[in-house]
């Protein structure tokens, strides 16, 4: 059983989750179970192509920069 690329996938959602609860609270719109939801499929994505925990840190790391600019575009737009 791949017990550490299982652990990894749990971090990685909790993580995001918590994140998106966080900013909720500044007054945001609520969207922790789809920033959840990303660092799975994400974490499942790196890890089913052979990478290990470094492959998953990258795309966590793309994601959350992914997410930065996203949201920041949509803030931009909306001003």
């Amino acid at each position: 059983m791949p017990y550490t690329q299982i652990a990894l996938c749990i971090v990685g959602v909790a993580l995001f989750f918590n994140a998106g609860k966080l900013e909720a609270r500044s007054g945001a719109a609520d969207h922790s179970i789809l920033w959840g939801a990303l660092s799975l499929l994400v974490s499942v994505a790196a890890l089913a192509f052979g990478g290990g925990w470094p492959a998953w840190l990258s795309a966590q790391v793309g994601l959350f920069l992914g997410i930065a600019i996203v949201r920041a575009a949509l803030d931009a737009r909306a001003r």
